[in-house]
């Protein structure tokens, strides 16, 4: 039995190139003792893999998380996890154009922080209120998926508190996990 083509491009993006991606761009620097937005800035190649990675998993969630919101059933529902994802992929968006530079920039640096981390807590929303409206239709088969949900949200607090920063062993983990979490949702929204 065949995947369906749809299947075929949602692996690729959700368990191979995003993760690869995220990967290579993270390189082989110290995982607790940077993040993205400096590496970025260290030259212009960088930046343009820094506006690439923003490139794809934007628009892999914006996609992803859209397709999803019209799966609810409620509309109000529809047009709120709708609402999170465009945000989230709008702040994920400015912060990737604001480079990070606090010496020169002190309240763009700031200002790219804020979106960044908006972005993550707006995607997260947005996956919230999408699993606890299916949740809602069939407890039984949303519930592992919360607890993954919840579990990403954990493994990204102990990886902010090890360093007490965003690092880039943060950014590789939520990336991936979260674009995973977003496959498995949709695979699952399949009856």
């Amino acid at each position: 039995m065949s995947k369906k083509p749809s299947h075929f491009w949602l692996d690729f993006f959700a368990c191979f190139l995003i993760p690869a991606y995220t990967l290579l761009f993270a390189g082989s620097v110290r995982w607790f003792g940077t993040n993205f937005s400096v590496i970025a800035v260290t030259g212009p190649d960088h930046y343009r893999g820094f506006v690439w990675w923003g490139v794809l998993a934007g628009s892999y969630f914006f996609v992803m998380l859209s397709k999803l919101a019209f799966v609810l059933p409620r509309r109000g529902t529809r047009v709120g996890a709708r609402l999170l994802t465009v945000c989230a992929v709008l702040s994920l968006a400015y912060a990737v154009a604001i480079p990070y530079l606090p010496e020169y920039f002190p309240k763009y640096a700031a200002l790219h922080v804020l979106l960044a981390a908006g972005a993550c807590v707006l995607l997260m929303l947005a996956l919230l209120v999408i699993l606890l409206a299916l949740r809602r239709r069939d407890g039984a088969r949303w519930n592992s998926s919360l607890q993954a949900w919840g579990l990403i949200v954990l493994a990204c607090a102990i990886l902010f508190f090890i360093p007490m920063m965003v690092s880039t062993a943060l950014e590789v983990f939520f990336t991936v996990s979260t674009a995973l979490l977003a496959r498995r949702i949709w695979l699952r929204t399949e009856f």
